[in-house]
């Protein structure tokens, strides 16, 4: 009879009701090193040289599931959102956001430094999102180890041209590798973030049509990605950086400087983090150019004529703060 007839369809429909979605634990992305390069330059030690930088267990790396040094394979996390070039826009315009989220990644970059390791491969496409948001530098198959064989020829030239400093870009190998190439790197690395942009030409990043503080004009905390972009993205190389906890000073003030620093945001308003709770923002009370006039007072608390000032006041706490007239200026 037809009930006795096989029945592919309802088959796969029954066998779906047992099936459950994979768990993200439970997935692997595969990385086979095949390519034998220039002058016949083995995998086998890029292999080895990447699995044993990804065991070494640091934040912000990939975690290594699997490998074969012989069959030339090994298996990390797999991140469902891909790298940052693929998400160009994640950060874009919002420099508090970027520097909060580059700030660890270039903490795990110092911890390879330490360890006599240059990554010498930075950019976006090789920085993973992970399940949180968070930011995890991957691919270290051109690594560079101080105490290690060298996994490059005399002649090979290696990284990523448009991310690479100039003094990094001889045309052949480099025999001295200084942790100064990453510094230049992250650089970058942190104007494609902030810039939304994956591509900027050599040290071009004060050129008007590459300048953040132009391209985002109404927000005054692009001067301080710019003050740090200033210090990594340069001709020369004794102008860099010299060490990621220089670079990491850096970011640590321009963050402290984003807490309690008045600037617009994208609506063009004046925005500042309460003083107080530390959460809230400050919304003006004195709309439409109304002033609030306060009687100016000196060292004896006796009355020296007034001043007009602008009245803001806590969306969280209700904490009041006065400001000039000429804010975020003044």
């Amino acid at each position: 009879t037809m009930s006795n007839v096989f029945n592919p369809a309802r088959l796969i429909e029954n066998i779906g009701h047992c099936l459950r979605e994979d768990a993200l634990v439970e997935l692997g992305a595969l990385k086979v090193f095949d390519k034998v390069r220039r002058s016949g330059a083995d995998p086998g030690e890029r292999i080895r040289r990447e699995m044993d930088i990804l065991r070494s267990g640091y934040a912000n790396l990939p975690k290594l599931r699997d490998g074969d040094l012989d069959g030339k394979w090994m298996v990390t996390e797999y991140f469902p959102d891909g790298t940052l070039d693929k998400s160009p826009g994640r950060f874009k315009g919002d420099a508090s956001e970027a520097l909060k989220a580059f700030r660890p990644l270039v903490e795990t970059i110092g911890l390879l430094h330490n360890h006599k390791i240059v990554h010498r491969d930075i950019k976006p496409a090789n920085v993973f999102i992970g399940s949180e948001g968070q930011l995890v530098i991957g691919d270290f198959g051109i690594a560079y180890d101080e105490v290690a064989k060298r996994v490059t020829v005399t002649h090979e030239r290696v990284g990523p041209w448009d991310y690479m400093p100039q003094w990094g870009d001889t045309g052949e190998r480099l025999e001295k590798v200084e942790p100064s190439i990453d510094i230049y790197m992250l650089g970058k690395l942190l104007w494609c973030m902030v810039s939304g942009k994956l591509r900027l030409p050599r040290e071009y990043h004060r050129r008007d049509e590459y300048d953040l503080s132009q391209i985002f004009p109404s927000d005054r905390k692009m001067r301080a990605i710019n003050s740090i972009l200033d210090k990594c993205i340069v001709e020369h190389e004794h102008h860099c950086l010299r060490s990621t906890s220089e670079l990491l000073e850096s970011i640590d003030e321009a963050l402290e400087t984003f807490k309690r620093t008045a600037y617009l945001n994208e609506k063009g308003e004046l925005s500042l983090p309460c003083y107080v709770c530390g959460t809230g923002t400050y919304i003006e009370e004195t709309k439409d150019g109304g002033k609030v006039r306060l009687e100016r007072l000196d060292s004896h608390t006796r009355p020296q004529g007034a001043i007009d000032v602008r009245v803001f006041s806590c969306n969280v706490c209700t904490h009041r703060a006065f400001f000039s007239l000429d804010a975020p200026d003044e």
